[in-house]
């Protein structure tokens, strides 16, 4: 009998490993998602090349598809800040041109309205281009002869938003499966007890009846 009571009391140790596991398993989720989240943020500046416009910059995109321009509102280039408005300046012009080619590329309006806002930058997206194979592209922002207009801000990137959204998609799945999983253990790991506790009391009341 007492050999029994303290095999029921002895389940506690049981509660101390299944507390460390679970813990285990939300720390990892945790560093998932912190890892996630700043791969994301990072990959957001990675992916976009900024220019002065009016000006000319030679773009080497190495990604067959679709790339967007981008007006930056704020924006830094090279220790110089700028703020110009939302509204992109009236009059000004961009040119794409295919280095290897020497063809003028079309451009569209953007799929769908794109902006962002991060590290002390702002943008939107105003046009887009296609591209059906990887080289050196010149992109030339200008505005008409005779007519001034204020520097501003260009950028240029592809796939920005899919990357970042599915990398915040997988951050945020780790984050919540392992909070699910520590509590699955724990609950799980109770339910053990429970049993084993019951089962215990059971032999007990057996063995009284019997009166051993």
């Amino acid at each position: 009998m007492v050999e029994r009571r303290a095999m029921a009391g002895s389940s506690g140790s049981f509660d101390r490993r299944d507390l460390a596991l679970a813990a285990l398993v939300v720390i990892t989720g945790l560093l998932i998602f912190g890892w996630m989240a700043y791969s994301a943020l990072s990959d957001m500046g990675g992916d976009l090349v900024q220019m002065a416009a009016p000006g000319t910059a030679e773009l080497d995109l190495d990604k067959v598809g679709e790339y967007t321009i981008f007006y930056e509102d704020v924006s830094v280039v090279e220790g110089r800040f700028y703020s110009t408005g939302e509204t992109v300046p009236p009059g000004l012009v961009i040119e794409l041109l295919d280095l290897s080619t020497g063809e003028k590329l079309e451009l569209s309006p953007p799929f769908g309205s794109s902006t962002y806002t991060f590290a002390g930058r702002s943008g939107r997206s105003i046009a887009a281009f296609e591209i059906d194979h990887p080289g050196v592209y010149r992109m030339t922002a200008s505005y008409p002869p005779g007519r001034e207009g204020p520097q501003v801000v260009l950028a240029v990137g592809t796939g920005l938003f899919g990357g970042i959204i599915s990398k915040i998609v997988v951050a945020i799945a780790a984050l919540f499966g392992s909070i699910v999983i520590g509590a699955a253990i724990l609950i799980s790991g109770e339910r053990k007890r429970e049993r084993e506790e019951e089962r215990l009391r059971e032999e007990d009341r057996i063995l009284r009846k019997k009166g051993i």
